[in-house]
């Protein structure tokens, strides 16, 4: 993603939506994951640092884990994310 911090609350939207979408829950997930340095590549990106609120849901552990891990790579640009939000 270009810069994950500038983009921050674009995607907590579409975290917060795409669980509501996906499983009909609302999840507050303040305090589930943070916006840290990569250290080798000096790169921001998401780390889990989930609750048991998450941990004890294996299913949606799993659904953040992988829509992570596709922002944190790429897969997931801002302009994919706006147009998620526009169908959520």
């Amino acid at each position: 993603m270009e810069n994950i911090l500038k983009n921050k609350d674009l995607i907590n939207k579409y975290l917060s939506l795409s669980i509501k979408k996906q499983f009909n829950l609302n999840i507050d997930l303040k305090g589930e994951y943070a916006f840290v340095e990569n250290l080798v590549s000096k790169k921001t990106i998401i780390a889990a640092t989930f609750s048991d609120k998450i941990l004890s849901k294996p299913i949606i552990k799993m659904f953040l884990l992988s829509i992570i891990t596709q922002i944190n790579i790429g897969n997931c640009d801002t302009d994919f994310i706006r147009n998620q939000l526009k169908n959520l």
